[in-house]
Formats: structure tokens, sequence, C-alpha cells
């Protein structure tokens, strides 16, 4: 579980919102969390997910993907077994994953700080 305060500090430095994290292991048995949070602009999303993986690498944690570009509305970190799902708010509501994902087991993101 040390992967995800790190994440939780990479998006509290770049002001995340609104953050979901899910546990998936349930779901899926090769993915233990899903992180979802969202951000007010293209700018604030693209620099989020950068600075997640920024940190996680200078952690030693290998990012198997990442999907999406400065302009993108959404973007999506593989970090091997927690997937995070950056978006921009209006986009968020768009794809309704915290609907999928509402039956789920969560964790509180303000007890990984």
């Amino acid at each position: 579980m040390k992967t995800l305060p790190i994440i939780m500090e990479a998006i509290n430095k770049t002001k995340g919102e609104n953050v979901n994290i899910y546990e998936a292991n349930t779901l899926n048995p090769f993915i233990d969390y899903i992180v979802i949070c969202e951000a007010s602009s293209y700018r604030q999303v693209y620099a989020m997910a950068t600075n997640i993986k920024d940190l996680l690498k200078e952690n030693g944690i290998h990012i198997k993907s990442f999907e999406g570009q400065k302009d993108s509305k959404w973007i999506l970190l593989d970090v091997d077994d927690v997937i995070v799902h950056v978006f921009l708010t209006e986009e968020r509501d768009n794809y309704a994953l915290d609907e999928l994902y509402a039956n789920l087991p969560q964790v509180n993101p303000d007890d990984l700080q």
C-alpha cells in the first residue's frame, strides 16, 4: 500500500479535488485500488498526472502506462496494482466511473496522509 500515499501526495501537491479510492481486488485480482480524482482545467489535469508519474518514479515505482496528453480531459495511469483516473471536473460525470465502482469498499484519502 506504499503506492497510495505517494499518489495522494502528488494529487494534493497539484490541488486535486474529490478524490475517491476504491478497493478493487474483489473486482479484479490484478488491481488492488482504483483512484479517481479531478481538476478544474486541462493544464491542472496534465500537471497532476505528470506529478503522480514523476513522484512514483522518484520512489522507484514502475508505471506501466500513461494514457493522455496536455489537452486531455481524462488521463489514466496504470501503476501495476493501482489504476489512477485524473478527470477534468466536467468530464468526470460523463463517464460515471464512481457509479460503476459504488459497491466497492472505499479507502479514506485522509488516512493516507
